[in-house]
């Protein structure tokens, strides 16, 4: 496994919106079109493919809030084809060590309150649950 974050550019944001979750998921994640226009819309934001070797395989994007600065991981999906081999445990990992790296202290994740999958994966990297909501969204949060 080698995962590299790119930038999501005019070279592959086709392939970008192409990744897709399986239907019982789709409720938990917006689409990667919706995400490419949020970003597009708010420049704070940074919507990055999630890489293994040449192949992208999933979707990440994380902000500084313009208002209270707190960092935030708004968007993380992994292709159907590709979750349950590792590249988003390592992918999320890798993101908060370079966040720790650039003396962030704390990140939050929003998602659904029934997402018990993403929950069980986000709390092994340390994410705590928190009674903060964001429309119908929670919010975790794991200080680095």
């Amino acid at each position: 496994m080698n995962i590299s974050f790119r930038k999501i550019d005019e070279n592959n944001w086709r392939e970008c919106i192409k990744l897709r979750v399986g239907n019982d998921q789709k409720r938990f994640v917006a689409t990667n079109e919706n995400g490419l226009a949020l970003a597009y819309v708010h420049k704070e934001m940074n919507p990055l493919a999630i890489y293994n070797e040449e192949l992208m395989v999933g979707f990440i994007m994380y902000a500084r809030d313009p208002d209270d600065g707190i960092f935030y991981i708004n968007r993380f999906m992994i292709d159907e084809k590709f979750q349950g081999k590792g590249f988003g445990r390592e992918a999320l990992a890798m993101l908060l060590n370079e966040l720790r790296e650039r003396k962030i202290e704390k990140v939050d994740i929003l998602h659904k309150p029934d997402n018990f999958h993403a929950i069980k994966l986000y709390q092994s990297l340390g994410f705590e649950l928190t009674e903060m909501k964001v429309g119908d969204d929670v919010i975790s949060t794991v200080k680095l």
